[in-house]
């Protein structure tokens, strides 16, 4: 056996195993159980999650209000309308950081609040230099992407220096109903709720025609007709009265939200990644 053959040998070897530990790794979902729900009396804006404190934040449409629930019982309200920096202008996104800190976004004070775990007002991020700062997320490596209404694109900052790293899809997105950063996967849903996939550096990826999100093992994760589908397969039956408005993952728990009710699901798997 000569060497040329002896190194196509070995690389298809190489080859052979890479893809069987990446079949043997890969994590399939395996159920999806439903673990509780909040129904409220007002219509909802948005929502976060602090998934390892079982916290949910709730946007009270209008009124900038941000109720609190944990372990599904209602803890305290924050914001509201007003001028100091616990208030705001005009609420139109928030978001949980890994660490328990609730951001929230201001269009009208061109601001991010932080408050910590405990609704305590901490810092904020300013947000001076965009248009219409509308909607965000946050990235890995003290990366935001933040959508400028104005400009119809969205902007990569970075956290500690506030300076702009890239931007992309300028008039190609219109007003989106949400982001979110999840591993490898930019998440826009559009105002039909259909679903635009962008990687980490905003090239496009693929579009579904529902509510859709990715886990961190790529499984696609769809609502349609109030099921709940992983990779094109009905699971799970979801008991709501109105259409979802939006959905999102938060580590292994699925977030899905109506107009007037949050729903929290736990997805277990065939193996942990």
């Amino acid at each position: 056996m000569n060497k040329i053959t002896h190194l196509i040998l070995l690389l298809l070897l190489i080859l052979t195993i890479s893809c069987t530990q990446n079949k043997q790794t890969r994590a399939e979902i395996t159920e999806i159980n439903k673990i509780g729900a909040i129904a409220v009396s007002f219509n909802i804006n948005d929502v976060g999650y602090a998934n390892n404190s079982n916290t949910i934040y709730i946007v009270e449409e209008f009124k900038d209000y941000i109720w609190v629930y944990q372990d599904f019982n209602f803890l305290n309200k924050l914001g509201g309308k007003g001028n100091n920096r616990s208030s705001f202008q005009l609420l139109t996104d928030i978001e949980v950081a890994e660490n328990g800190n609730l951001l929230a976004l201001d269009n009208l004070q061109k601001r991010i609040s932080i408050f910590d775990k405990n609704g305590i007002f901490r810092n904020s991020i300013s947000l001076e230099k965009f248009s219409n700062p509308t909607k965000f997320t946050l990235g890995s490596d003290d990366l935001i992407y933040i959508y400028d209404k104005d400009e119809q694109e969205v902007i990569l900052l970075n956290l500690l220096t506030s300076q702009e790293f890239m931007r992309f899809g300028k008039f190609e997105i219109d007003l989106p109903h949400a982001i979110r950063y999840g591993k490898d996967n930019l998440t826009i849903t559009n105002p039909n709720y259909h679903t635009d996939f962008y990687n980490s550096l905003g090239g496009f990826k693929e579009n579904h025609p529902y509510l859709t999100v990715k886990d961190n093992s790529q499984n696609t994760i769809a609502l349609h007709n109030k099921f709940i589908f992983v990779n094109g397969q009905p699971q799970t039956p979801i008991i709501i009265e109105s259409s979802p408005k939006g959905m999102f993952l938060k580590n292994k728990d699925l977030i899905i939200y109506t107009k007037n009710e949050v729903l929290i699901y736990n997805l277990k798997y065939s193996n942990q990644f």
